[in-house]
């Protein structure tokens, strides 16, 4: 700001000091070219009286001539003649010199050449006009006439020219007048530059000094500020790092605990019938809260998705979630993502100076909630996602392409651990007919059924998989032969006891094929299993159905 200013100065004194150097040159040229102009009219106004000076001379010569040819015609004396015949000489010596001064006029150049003419014309007349006793009158009117009419056309020039030396003998001081009054201007906005320039320096000093008042304090606050996104990065960094919901809560609530240290809380996730808030993770034993969650409506929060700091003295109302006596100030923030509400923070804040904190980090809390709750989002519908992908939305079981990838595994443990694995092809006998006689709703009821019978029926670590429409197949990891036979005779045993009523009507019985091919003594090869498995239950369709059947050679 200092520089800034200052360069602003010395660009402001630079701009005057141009400003009137360039004033300073403009009156210097102004003075040269008025004076200039003020001695070219003097001159011509000088030129102007000689003008007329001589014309005068030449009015007076005619006069003189006329009267001494009045005198001579009236005494005849041979001196008068020669005194009018000299002032006819002098005569023309001064029409000379008129057209000498008048050659730059080509008007006034015309009339002294017309008066050349008739001086001449005088002169030839004179002498034998005399000796005749008649007077040359018409050649001295002729010369009169143009004396007079120069003299008329020099005056004119006289009062134009005068007029010119007048203004330009006003203009020179009009424009130093002018010049002398910017020259004022230019200096007193220097000095007035100068003197605000001053003024600005000394109250920049005194905010400054103020300014350096408050710079610790800033500074503190920008290390807040830093330690803050320290924070917040580091929660972002282990949320975007956690593979489950769970792990989610537990850091959300950890980094909220290192938001407020002082305070106490707790995350707390809606269940899957959206109806209850469930406690996921706490800091700091909250206690307040009550131990088996809370209905929905039970937090203000939540009932306006907005979050709430209910205050003493500002907002006396309080959220019925506690199970005991609630606390003075605490907030609650909802989880919301992906426009879906997936829980709450509860965050209880016990004195006035966690209070300030909590105030001061509002913002901070906000974007660490909205964080959670995009990683919790983000981590729900990546397990809806996967299990899309490997479950059969009808029946619930692995698919197709879990079987494929769980089949390969278990070939491969087999064969570590040196032990046997059996697969499992069974079809529901006549399905086709049963569908076409009840309906495709009451077949998918029995598909249904089947799934739940096979699921409770096989241990814990066999994979059980609807293979694609009325087929299923199930892995049956370290077992022998025998005991596989005796499990797929007890699931047909099983879907055989079946009784199933769909709309209020009894359906028929139902029945399995089954096949059966083993590893690794009918082949290493998944794919030659499960057509081993599949021919072996073709073998038993067509044996009469409602059997199980083994792989032969």
């Amino acid at each position: 700001m200092d520089d800034r200013r200052t360069n602003t100065a010395i660009g402001l004194l630079i701009f005057c000091a141009t400003g009137v150097l360039a004033f300073t040159v403009a009156g210097g040229l102004l003075v040269y070219r008025s004076t200039q102009n003020f001695l070219e009219t003097s001159k011509w106004l000088e030129h102007t009286h000689n003008v007329l000076e001589a014309l005068q001379g030449e009015t007076a010569r005619v006069d003189r001539i006329d009267t001494r040819l009045q005198l001579f015609q009236a005494n005849h004396a041979e001196e008068t003649l020669r005194s009018a015949t000299g002032a006819i000489v002098s005569m023309n010596a001064g029409t000379m010199r008129i057209q000498e001064l008048v050659k730059d006029n080509p008007s006034q150049s015309a009339h002294a050449r017309e008066l050349g003419g008739v001086v001449d014309a005088l002169s030839r007349a004179v002498d034998p006009s005399l000796r005749q006793g008649v007077l040359p009158e018409a050649e001295l009117r002729n010369c009169r006439n143009v004396l007079s009419r120069m003299q008329t056309e020099e005056r004119g020039l006289l009062e134009e020219r005068t007029a010119l030396s007048q203004q330009a003998l006003v203009r020179p001081l009009l424009g130093g007048a002018a010049y002398l009054g910017i020259s004022l201007v230019a200096w007193i906005v220097l000095f007035s530059a100068l003197i605000r320039d001053a003024l600005r320096q000394r109250l920049f000093e005194r905010r400054l000094s103020e300014a350096n008042g408050t710079l610790a304090t800033t500074v503190d606050a920008l290390g807040d500020r830093v330690r803050e996104a320290i924070l917040l990065k580091s929660a972002r960094d282990e949320l975007q790092l956690c593979v489950s919901t769970e792990q989610a809560y537990a850091c959300s609530a950890r980094h909220m605990q290192q938001f407020l240290p002082e305070s106490s809380g707790a995350i707390l996730a809606i269940n899957n019938s959206r109806t209850l808030m469930v406690p996921t993770a706490e800091w700091n034993e909250p206690g307040k809260l009550a131990a088996d969650g809370f209905e929905v409506q039970a937090c203000c929060g939540l009932r306006t998705g907005r979050p709430r700091w209910r205050k003493v003295g500002e907002s006396e109302l309080h959220c019925t979630h506690f199970g005991g006596t609630p606390p003075e100030n605490y907030l609650c923030i909802p989880l919301s993502a992906l426009g879906e509400t997936l829980g709450v923070a509860f965050v209880s804040v016990p004195n006035k100076a966690v209070a300030e904190l909590a105030a001061a980090r509002l913002p901070l809390l906000y974007e660490m909630v909205e964080l959670a709750a995009m990683a919790i989002a983000g981590l729900n519908l990546r397990a809806r996602l996967e299990n899309q992908s490997i479950r059969d939305r009808l029946t619930g079981l692995f698919n197709r392409h879990f079987l494929e990838i769980a089949l390969e595994r278990e070939i491969q443990r087999s064969t570590r651990n040196g032990a046997s694995m059996a697969v499992l092809m069974l079809d529901v006998d006549h399905f086709k007919s049963f569908n076409d006689r009840f309906g495709h709703e009451a077949g998918d009821l029995i598909l249904r059924e089947l799934a739940e019978c096979l699921r409770s029926t096989v241990r814990s670590e066999d994979v059980v998989c609807r293979y694609g429409g009325e087929e299923f197949v199930l892995l049956l990891p370290e077992i022998t032969l025998e005991l596989a036979l005796e499990a797929a005779e007890r699931l047909r045993n099983r879907v055989e006891e079946l009784r199933l009523t769909y709309r209020g009507e009894t359906l028929q019985q139902i029945s399995i094929s089954v096949g059966v091919s083993i590893f690794p003594q009918a082949s290493r090869d998944s794919g030659e299993l499960l057509r081993m498995a599949d021919v072996a239950m073709y073998h038993a369709k067509k044996s009469g159905r409602n059997q199980v059947k083994m792989f032969a050679q």
